[in-house]
């Protein structure tokens, strides 16, 4: 199955770019699409997705079709042609 995924900011920089569609097994959690991500990328993709742990930053905002994703990441089931939004803490002044 294909998914898209849209970063921001500090995100889309360490990706290289600001969205791309990614292949996935039917039934891929988010959890597990954001493992293979941070595999991929590695770097400083990987430190703004996970912590020291590996376990995803609990900063990290994720919109599923235009939802904010709250709840274990483990538990939310992607399916075919998904858009996924992954966005980092934003800080201003």
């Amino acid at each position: 199955m294909k998914v898209t995924f849209a970063y921001t900011g500090q995100l889309a920089g360490a990706a290289g770019t600001a969205e791309e569609e990614v292949e996935l097994e039917v039934g891929t959690s988010l959890a597990a699409a954001l493992a293979k991500l941070t595999a991929s990328y590695g770097g400083k993709f990987a430190e703004l997705l996970v912590d020291g742990s590996g376990a995803t930053r609990s900063t990290l905002l994720v919109a599923l079709n235009d939802e904010q994703v709250s709840g274990d990441y483990d538990e939310v089931t992607l399916t075919d042609g998904a858009n996924l939004m992954v966005m980092t803490p934003i800080a201003g002044g």
